[in-house]
């Protein structure tokens, strides 16, 4: 009779102590919440080791240079300007650069030119291209009255971006140029 009555109150007796038949809904919530915030703290952790596997093998920009000139078959045609002296055809700002590659043809009468910037921040993309833009422009000028055929290069030149990459080419089909530095980047 006793634990009849008590077993209307959602109590039963177990071993002579009561014991609740249902959790206090607060526990279920706080489980809950306890849960979602385990789940977040993983997705966050995954997310951080990811962004930095992809920052550790991002290719810098030189070897991208030289791999899509090695990959073209332009070793014959282009050498490489020293790192130091890219300073000389494009004035950059300090710290705007992380890595840099700069090909240009060998014979003096020929615009060709391939050039790979690897900025410490995406955001400087745009005072790049102006940079790239006065460089171009220059070129252009210099191949005005010389020589059509590579002046026309120049006007048709390939400037592009991909995150934190800037590729300058210039050739007479620029594409390839830019389809193998996107593919590179993959």
């Amino acid at each position: 009779m006793v634990q009849k009555a008590l077993e209307w109150k959602n109590i039963v007796w177990a071993e002579g102590v009561p014991v609740r038949n249902h959790v206090k809904p607060k526990w279920i919530i706080l489980s809950v919440l306890a849960v979602a915030l385990a789940v977040v703290i993983v997705l966050a952790g995954v997310h951080a080791l990811q962004s930095l596997h992809k920052a550790q093998h991002q290719p810098r920009a030189d070897v991208l240079a030289e791999e899509i000139v090695n990959q073209l078959g332009y070793q014959n045609q282009y050498t490489q300007v020293p790192s130091a002296s890219i300073q000389k055809y494009y004035p950059i700002a300090a710290g705007m650069v992380e890595s840099q590659g700069m090909w240009i043809a060998k014979t003096g009468g020929s615009a060709d030119e391939l050039c790979c910037f690897q900025l410490y921040r995406a955001a400087d993309a745009e005072k790049m291209k102006a940079v790239i833009a006065d460089r171009l422009e220059q070129k252009a000028k210099a191949f005005h009255g010389l020589n059509s055929d590579q002046y026309q290069q120049v006007q048709k030149a390939a400037v592009y971006q991909q995150d934190r990459y800037v590729l300058v080419a210039i050739s007479s089909d620029p594409s390839g140029e830019v389809h193998l530095f996107h593919k590179l980047l993959k």
